[in-house]
């Protein structure tokens, strides 16, 4: 399936007609494949929760301290058959376990979700082969994919919120991002409650120095529509933080928030899904603050950070520092991640300072 792309997405803003025609060149038909396989496997996932509901989670191996759903592996094998040989993948799952005679249950199981997505079906090696593409270490030369084929596992077995997040790296820069957000419904109150009886879900993208846009998941031809962050005052502003508490220090979010100015409860979502939700106007930060020992990857932000900027907003560290994903597969981040429109991320740095100090 194709999707159309609107005039404003082949227009740089404000530069001259050479630079854009570079600019196109560089990126666009990347950008339409992203969307495309990105698309394939939000359609996957959510044929995927149909059947969790019946046949549950298989994991990968009891030491493991995340399951690992057939889903994960599905989506990660269409993403990567998709973009080809386009660019190294540097992604989140890989065969070992598939392949072994532990994982043969899991791996009919795979193979059955590919091929009941796919129009045109996939051998066993092809697939296992595909999901191992992935396997990119990552760096600071040529360009490089970045996936997460479900970010936010928990919330999308019970069918919370979840992402399917996909980045182009360039020399270890974010350049372009697509989040696939199957469940969510910017229309809803309560953002964290599903879909709506419509359908639902969105796409998330942006491409560097193009602007970010939102587009239904389900219709191809849909035309993007631009979207922006809203600077609100600090007394008007909706922050955001993840479900888990592992993944952040939620008391100290809030002692940041409430000596920003911010006086609303937080909003608390699975995945980077709360990228694309700040970067529509319909939240006003993000605050993340882990444990130390928890590990950052690059794929947990990547494709939000590139969204969120090209809405207008700012991602960096909770130094003020701006995100190094040229590193390798880990985030190198022991400080946690602030994003948020200008003025107010200049506030919760400031905030951040001073109660540190």
């Amino acid at each position: 399936m194709k999707m159309k792309l609107s005039s404003s997405l082949r227009r740089s803003k404000g530069k001259s007609t050479t630079t854009t025609t570079t600019k196109a060149a560089s990126y666009e038909g990347d950008l339409k494949s992203a969307i495309e396989a990105v698309r394939m496997a939000s359609k996957l996932c959510r044929r995927s929760q149909q059947q969790l509901k019946q046949k549950g989670v298989v994991k990968k191996d009891d030491s493991y301290a995340s399951p690992v759903t057939v889903a994960d592996l599905g989506a990660q094998a269409i993403v990567c058959a998709y973009l080809g040989q386009s660019a190294p993948v540097v992604a989140e799952e890989d065969t070992v376990f598939l392949r072994s005679e532990k994982g043969t249950e899991l791996r009919n199981r795979v193979v059955e979700l590919v091929n009941g997505t796919l129009d045109k079906p996939m051998s066993e090696s092809e697939i296992l082969d595909a999901i191992d593409v992935g396997r990119s270490k990552g760096g600071a030369t040529g360009r490089h994919w970045v996936l997460d084929p479900i970010d936010g596992t928990r919330g999308f077995v019970a069918n919370r919120q979840y992402a399917i997040a996909l980045a182009l790296l360039d020399k270890g820069e974010p350049v372009l991002g697509v989040l696939g957000c199957p469940n969510l419904s910017l229309e809803n109150e309560d953002l964290d409650g599903g879909r709506d009886s419509k359908g639902g879900g969105y796409l998330f993208l942006a491409e560097k120095e193009r602007g970010a846009f939102a587009v239904g998941i389900e219709d191809p031809e849909e035309a993007p529509r631009r979207i922006a962050v809203n600077e609100v005052e600090a007394a008007e502003a909706v922050y955001m933080e993840s479900v888990e508490s592992l993944h952040s220090d939620h008391a100290f979010a809030r002692k940041v928030a409430e000596t920003s100015g911010i006086k609303i409860e937080p909003v608390r979502l699975d995945s980077q899904v709360k990228y694309g939700v700040i970067a529509s106007g319909k939240a006003s930060a993000f605050m993340r603050f882990p444990d130390l020992s928890y590990k950052e990857w690059i794929w947990d932000h990547a494709a939000g950070a590139i969204i969120m900027s090209e809405a207008g907003g700012v991602v960096t560290d909770s130094t003020g520092k701006k995100l190094d994903f040229s590193k390798g597969r880990i985030l190198n981040n022991e400080t946690g991640i602030v994003a948020a429109p200008p003025k107010l991320h200049k506030k919760l740095i400031e905030s951040i300072k001073a109660l540190k100090q």
